[in-house]
């Protein structure tokens, strides 16, 4: 679904007869054409020259560039080097998503990439004789550098990443007492609330794995998941496997923090989704201060999920930490230390109060 290919011979529709992704939900196909750009005399054809094998690497990096930023199931470039004539195609450029705002923006990323990066030297071949290798017009290296403008504004490549939050609130609250931690007031707001109030903004879903009381979480207004008591384990990898399940198909990753965090920073999203969506980057980021991972604070990719199955059923561990170490974390550093405060007794909740 993700593939390259340069060729001299003309362009023939369809590419290729394969079946549509089931979560597809868009299509978008560039088609760019010779055309008559006359000035003292009319264009006869085009010529492309181009460097075997470095080009094609180009284009498979410029096409790994737009899946950093856009969730896609297929970017496909077609591109013919040799004698082109006016009203024949010279590039197809095929993307496809679940939404199209991917798919659209993802194809127009690509084009201007490949009219600025790709290594192809254009010649323009006019009807008297004339003939003049093309330079990148100034208005595609503009195109180009809105993307990388863009980029530095944001601070990192997401745009167009579906993520979804997963507030824990199953624990028994033996620490407090056995009360229903994130039901606890502070400040006029339950706990969970100010957790909720965090990451709402910043997360296209919001889910909360609670055990008790759902009612009262249902009245947050987002979905409330049980533990799955087929899993015969209690614990934050029992509610995160049983909430997995329910979660949106489109996600690409998976915000979970616990209802005992109330003062979570309001860039704690970005700055987790940058450092997991960067070029080879981990399956999952933990959010750390101080040296300190805050292990129950994270963002993995859904693929980490699978690996709850066997660790549940086989391991004796289900720590988080335990969990996140095997499926391979990395730790990102936040300043504020307060932003990761851990309510986990009623002393701790009334020194924050206070």
């Amino acid at each position: 679904m993700y593939s390259v290919r340069i060729q001299a011979e003309p362009i023939v529709f369809p590419l290729a007869d394969e079946q549509a992704h089931e979560r597809c939900g868009a299509e978008v196909r560039f088609i760019g054409k010779v055309r008559n750009d006359a000035r003292s005399a009319a264009l006869e054809c085009l010529v492309l020259e181009h460097f075997p094998g470095v080009t094609e690497s180009e284009i498979e990096r410029i096409i790994g560039l737009a899946r950093q930023r856009w969730s896609l199931q297929k970017a496909r470039v077609v591109h013919r080097v040799g004698r082109i004539h006016v009203g024949q195609d010279i590039v197809v450029v095929e993307t496809a998503s679940a939404h199209r705002s991917d798919a659209y923006e993802a194809n127009v990323f690509i084009m201007d990439y490949l009219k600025t990066e790709a290594p192809f030297w254009k010649q323009e071949c006019f009807a008297d004789g004339q003939s003049h290798w093309v330079e990148a017009r100034a208005s595609d290296q503009k195109a180009a550098q809105r993307w990388q403008a863009e980029v530095a504004l944001n601070g990192s490549p997401v745009q167009g990443r579906r993520i979804g939050a997963l507030i824990l609130a199953g624990g028994e609250g033996s620490r407090m007492g056995y009360l229903n931690k994130g039901l606890q007031p502070l400040h006029g707001r339950l706990l969970v609330r100010h957790v909720a109030d965090a990451l709402r903004p910043q997360v296209d879903f919001l889910a909360i794995s609670a055990n008790r009381d759902l009612a009262a979480y249902q009245a947050l207004g987002a979905m409330v998941i049980p533990d799955d008591p087929a899993f015969g384990v209690q614990g934050p990898l029992a509610g995160i496997l049983s909430a997995a399940g329910h979660l949106p198909p489109d996600l690409d990753a998976l915000m979970v923090a616990p209802c005992d965090t109330p003062l979570l920073p309001a860039d704690l999203v970005p700055r987790l989704a940058a450092a997991l969506f960067a070029p080879g980057g981990p399956p999952a980021v933990v959010a750390a201060t101080a040296g300190q991972n805050h292990y129950s604070v994270f963002m993995c990719r859904p693929g980490l999920l699978l690996s709850l199955i066997p660790r549940i059923r086989v391991a004796s561990d289900f720590s988080l930490r335990g969990w996140l170490h095997a499926g391979g974390c990395a730790s990102i550093h936040f300043d504020d230390e307060q932003a990761f405060t851990n309510v986990n007794d009623l002393p701790a909740l009334q020194a924050l109060q206070a």
